[in-house]
């Protein structure tokens, strides 16, 4: 070694500071020296490396020296790598050379036998590589080239330095400096066609010698071509997803030839698979992924087809993962042909064993392969084309056998499960955990019944045959079932899963061409309606059974399925009926009475079958209305139907009814439906004055009992008088075609635009009941004082906590028992009961004021005082609610209230909503966010603990109820009066799109950022009440801890501004205050692409807002730390120049924000940290005139690796 002046001297120092580095090393991972002495040898060993300016010398030694041990070399490897990555700009020429020259020496050497140290060595390269290659060393291929010629270490070194820096430059992009990375990428690429034919040949030389040393006997040397053949498929995988695929192709797709080929061969398939994975699932344009068609020819489908089968057949786990692998190649390939399919050549004679490989994959225990072959099936049978192929029709019969088995649920075991080939083993193989294969198997499940749903399109009598054969020879089995089963049961097991394939196969009917014989489907549901389960969980699947094949009898009605289905229909339908009613009113039989779990499930699958029918075939049983009318004052007249199950019923009934389109025939319904409500609703009124009067009529102030039948009583007709109002006011609508409503007499006048105004049947009879329901609310409200904590007895004293279930949602916890059998009941204690009672109580008064916004229209919004009674109810006191139920508030009640309220009555009823809830809500907000921010701060929150404290609870509902308090303000802002002039025949998931809208993406909040608020937007952000609180919260909701919260409130902060702005509502220190807030986001949020990329479009935003008429905001920004003035100065300069434009931002003056801003962007704490890589730019590349061919027979190049293998 050359290091200058006193060379021995100094070589006699590096090897001193060697051995102590070595003993130092050797101490860090000896488990029998103290902790203490290990933590100080390995501070001494990162001092060095940080400090010493013997660093690359010492390591070179260290991993130069035979007698030092595998860990010291690799350390000493990595005193080389620092020294190079981060001390590359500050040593001499000289050291660089001696670095450069010493790291060949150890690659000429042919490295060692353990792998991690090649690897190491490869990186100290690649570093290099990343700083002086091609400019300053042009000589890095031929060096590299000559390597290769040594040995098979050498190569497989040379691998690593090639997969190590396309990871770095193209894969990964880790190296940050994107002039040295254009520069790389662009050199690997002028070079690229040698590089590929140099892979092809290691792996065409070494596989053939692989195979001739294996079958002379002399397996140690084939193993080490064996070596090199796995490495160079690994770093063929780094290049394959991102190099132009005519390299990929070339020389008429002899790479993918050999890679087909490998997968039939048990040492090379896995890699040669996940090679091939990263080819078929390359993205980009149609003409970039044109070539790889190539791939669909029949000779490599049949070498994917014999791997398949060799795998199956000879089961083990390196085959089994080796046949995953190859599942998601089946994938790859079926998403590349659906959408290449245009250029698909001669289908008949590969697809025929495309499809077989696949079949293989669905029949095989497995559901981790079948869910992915289904991927396959899936894309297949939706493709309008593809679908139609002889080929896969001809296959589908095949395929619902071996797919229908899948749906069926599988229950993974309490104990570890090996040694057998059945799904249960392979799921123990695949999961860890009950939680995490349920997880799993619900995706499953959901997208092969979409396979199913498509198959009802594509092959319609196919499907319909194996589905009604099933459902035959399910029936069938019947007469052998026991009274009793649990979940478990296999019979259970198989309608539960027939049931579902039922339903999606037949929500395709009306679309099927051909259609199946619809007398085969009348037949097959008269036989179900027939059918007599002795098990409960059985007749409640049966139901299920029936509902999926009532459409038949909607089909039997249309003139296409000729008069005798007609009548055979109209015959079958009261009995349906009757099937249903009876069910309604099932009591069960011994063991399992009236009371039991499972029978109680069978009449609420009843009444909800009802539901359904009357939602989705209202038309069918308009016909026989009267008769549908008397069966439910028949079953209602029952003293033993639950309050739910009599309400649902009536529910059913007024589903049907909207179809009279008749106003006095509806509204008599309505009057006889509702009963003596009013009256009950008029005896409870004196009960609902207090909180104290409410606590004594349903019993929260007694010891849990069920004994006493007097308050359970009051319960269930308390409960029985909401549900019903709530029922009513949900399922009673106008007409939807307007002619319709206006011969049916619900008009009501004009609008002053000259819209109609229409009345709902339920109005009058339930806008009476309104202040009853809001006093309820007032009551429960009222519960919640301080002094009302003594009403309570001591047993109730969770009653207003989250019940078990909404926690478990709020902490994304599965329930603990999913398999937990039906039959027996459920554990719950009085305690509990009241628990729920009082919840439901609550949702119910909310449900009741946001369905009736939604139904009733103007004839809510003009009863007088709506606003106050709805604030002196629900929003008197919102620091005194718990967060579930002020959440529950604002979803519920207060959002559809602000959505659905016409603009005659801005000024009356949503201007004085927000002015009394507005102001309430920033403060609340601020102070459950400084609460959270406190616990954050005393460690009482850890993030990655999955606790279930108290704690993490406050933080989940403090998030989601910020998230739906910027829904109500996005309603009220910028969407307000969506409705205002439409018809009020609003369904009810339009009332529930709160819940909806604060679960979905954060990143379309950003997405569809208005520019202005709404007409309701402007009236409120000009009110001097509203409009300052609804601002400061906007503002406020960009900084608190909730990347979610920052990103909604982004897409309102700007029009909110430009909205206050116009209304002379933003004094100087507000605009500060305001740019303030963006750069605060910025630095709590900035981590986040998505936070950070709206943050900075929103300073941009209102920095050109605000400048112009507050000056001073500029002083914001020159308080940043380190900010340049010149930058300040040019940002202002490209304000002037160019005129805001709101529809466009400017990217470069986004990008000089961003600059000026860098300082205080939050970053993620894994780089906060991070040690800053410098890497200098070197001379500017040339790009050769002439285009260099694929072949690469020019350039100057070719020769290289040319004699590489060895």
């Amino acid at each position: 070694m050359n290091m200058g002046a006193n060379g021995t001297d100094v070589a006699g120092e590096v090897a001193l500071i060697a051995d102590e580095l070595s003993r130092a090393v050797e101490l860090t991972l000896n488990p029998t020296i103290a902790h203490e002495a290990r933590n100080q040898a390995y501070n001494a060993c990162e001092s060095f490396k940080e400090n010493s300016p013997w660093c690359a010398q010492a390591g070179l030694l260290l991993a130069s020296t035979a007698h030092y041990s595998p860990v010291v070399k690799h350390f000493g490897l990595q005193l080389m790598e620092h020294t190079v990555k981060y001390r590359w700009t500050q040593i001499t020429q000289a050291e660089k050379l001696f670095i450069k020259e010493n790291a060949m020496k150890l690659l000429y050497m042919g490295g060692w036998e353990t792998g991690h140290l090649n690897d190491a060595l490869a990186r100290v390269i690649v570093e290099m590589i990343k700083r002086e290659w091609p400019q300053q060393w042009p000589t890095l291929l031929a060096e590299l080239s000559d390597a290769c010629s040594r040995g098979h270490l050498h190569t497989q070194i040379v691998l690593h330095v090639f997969l190590r820096l396309v990871e770095d430059v193209a894969t990964l992009q880790t190296l940050e400096q994107h002039q040295r990375r254009k520069d790389i990428y662009q050199a690997l690429t002028s070079n690229m066609a040698e590089i590929f034919a140099f892979f092809m040949r290691l792996i065409e030389l070494h596989v053939q010698e692989f195979r001739e040393k294996t079958a002379a006997g002399d397996y140690n040397a084939a193993a080490s071509n064996g070596r090199v053949v796995q490495v160079v498929l690994l770093t063929l995988t780094g290049f394959v997803e991102w190099v132009s695929t005519n390299h990929v192709v070339t020389n008429n797709g002899r790479l993918l030839q050999i890679l087909c080929i490998l997968l039939q061969d048990d040492v090379f398939q896995l890699p040669a698979a996940e090679c091939l994975l990263q080819i078929v699932n390359r993205k980009g344009s149609t003409k970039e992924r044109k070539p790889l068609m190539i791939l669909f020819s029949e000779d490599a489908i049949s070498c994917i087809h014999r791997a398949a089968v060799s795998s199956i057949s000879a089961m083990d786990e390196n085959h089994y993962l080796f046949l995953k692998k190859l599942s998601q190649v089946l994938a790859g390939l079926a998403q590349q042909l659906t959408s290449l399919w245009n250029f698909a050549s001669s289908p008949e004679r590969w697809l025929p064993v495309l499809l077989e490989s696949a079949l293989l994959l669905t029949s095989h225990a497995s559901l981790t392969l079948a869910h992915t072959a289904n991927s396959l099936w899936l894309a297949f049978l939706k493709h309008e084309q593809i679908s139609r192929l002889p080929h896969v029709l001809q296959v589908l019969p095949r395929w619902l056998h071996a797919a229908a088995p899948k749906v069926l649920k599988v229950t993974y075991p309490s104990s570890r499960v090996s040694g057998s080939n059945d799904a249960v083993s392979y799921a123990c193989m695949d999961y860890d955990s009950e939680q995490e294969f349920a997880i799993f198997f619900s995706r499953c499940r959901t997208e092969i019944l979409e396979s199913f749903r498509y198959c009802m399109v594509a092959a319609p009598l196919v499907t319909w045959s194996y589905v009604e054969q099933w459902t035959q020879t399910a029936l069938d089995k019947l007469d052998s079932a026991p009274p009793t089963m649990d979940v478990t049961h296999p019979l259970h097991v198989e309608w539960e899963a027939l049931a579902q394939v039922l339903d999606v196969v037949l929500s395709r009917l009306l679309q099927a061409d051909p259609r199946p014989n619809v007398a085969e489907g009348l037949r097959l549901l008269q036989r179900c309606v027939a059918c007599e389960p002795r098990a409960p969980l059985l007749l409640s699947l049966l139901l299920s059974f029936i509902s999926a094949l009532f459409v038949f009898l909607s089909c039997a009605y249309s003139q296409l399925a000729g008069p005798s289905v007609g009548c055979a229909g109209a015959e079958l339908l009261p009995r349906v009926l009757d099937k249903i009613f009876a069910a309604l009113v099932y009591e069960g039989a011994p063991p399992e009475g009236r009371g039991a779990r499972a029978v109680k499930n069978v009449r609420r699958h009843a009444a909800g079958l009802l539901v359904k029918l009357g939602s989705k075939y209202p038309l069918l049983l308009l016909p026989v209305f009267p008769r549908l009318h008397e069966m439910c004052r028949a079953a209602l007249a029952r003293p033993d139907l639950s309050a739910v199950e009599s309400v649902t019923l009536q529910e059913a009934l007024l589903l049907v009814s909207n179809h009279l389109c008749c106003y006095e025939r509806q509204s008599a319904l309505v009057a006889q439906v509702l009963g003596d409500c009013s009256a009950r609703w008029a005896a409870l009124s004196a009960h609902l004055t207090s909180a104290e009067a409410l606590a004594r009529l349903i019993g929260l102030d007694a010891p849990p009992t069920d004994a006493d039948e007097e308050r359970g009583r009051a319960r269930r007709t308390l409960l029985h008088a909401l549900s019903l109002a709530l029922g009513v006011v949900k399922r009673t609508c106008v007409p939807a075609d307007p002619d319709k409503a206006a011969r049916g007499g619900f008009g009501a006048g004009l609008t002053p635009a000259g819209n109609p105004v229409w009345r709902n049947p339920a109005a009058a009879h339930v806008l009476p009941l309104f202040p009853h329901a809001l006093a309820l609310g007032r009551a429960l409200h009222e519960l919640h004082a301080p002094h009302a904590a003594a009403l309570r007895h001591p047993a109730h004293a969770r009653a207003l906590q989250p019940p078990p279930a909404e926690r478990r949602n709020l902490l994304g916890m599965r329930d603990d028992t999913p398999l937990a059998p039906l039959s027996v009941p459920q554990a719950t204690t009085p305690q509990d009961r009241m628990q729920n009672f009082l919840h439901t109580l609550h949702d119910n008064v909310c449900q009741l004021v946001g369905a009736a916004a939604a139904s009733l229209g103007r004839e809510l919004y003009g009863a007088g005082g709506l606003a106050r009674a709805v604030c002196g109810a629900l929003l008197a006191a919102p620091a005194r609610l718990p967060d579930h139920w002020l959440r529950r508030v604002l979803r519920a009640a207060l959002r559809p209230l602000l959505l659905h309220c016409p603009p005659a009555h801005y000024a009356d009823v949503a201007l004085p909503l927000l002015q009394h809830t507005a102001p309430l809500m920033v403060v609340h907000l601020t102070q459950r966010w400084d609460y959270v921010t406190s616990l954050y701060e005393s460690g009482k929150l850890e993030e990655e603990s999955g606790s279930e404290s108290q704690e993490v609870l406050e933080d989940m509902l403090v998030r989601h109820l910020t998230r739906e308090y910027l829904e109500v303000l996005k309603v009220s802002l910028v969407e307000g009066g969506v409705a205002c002039e439409a018809s009020v025949d609003m369904d009810e998931d339009s009332m529930g799109g709160g819940a909806g809208g604060a679960g979905g993406g954060a990143g379309g909040a950003a997405a569809r950022a208005p520019e202005h608020v709404s007409e309701l937007g402007a009236l409120l952000l000009a009110d001097p009440v509203a409009g300052p609180a609804l601002l400061h919260t906007i503002l406020r909701a960009l900084t608190w801890n909730d990347s979610t919260s920052s990103l909604r409130a982004c897409a309102l902060a700007l029009p909110a501004l430009r909205a206050a702005l116009g209304a002379d509502g933003v004094s100087a220190a507000e605009a500060n205050g305001a740019l303030a807030a963006v750069l605060h986001a910025l630095r709590l949020h900035g981590q986040h692409e998505a936070n950070q990329a709206a943050l900075l479009t929103l300073a941009v935003q209102a920095y050109e807002t605000l400048r112009p008429r507050f000056p001073g905001v500029a002083s914001v920004l020159g308080a940043i730390p380190d900010v340049d003035a010149h930058d300040l100065r040019r940002l202002d300069e490209k304000l002037a120049a160019h005129p805001a434009r709101p529809a466009k931002i400017d990217k470069s003056k986004k990008e000089l924000f961003k600059k000026i801003a860098s300082r205080v962007i939050g970053r993620n704490v894994g780089q906060l940290f991070k040690k800053e890589v410098f890497i200098l730019d070197l001379p500017t590349m040339h790009a050769p005139k002439e285009k260099r061919t694929v072949d690469g027979t020019e350039g100057g190049l070719e020769q290289l690796f040319a004699n590489a293998p060895t």
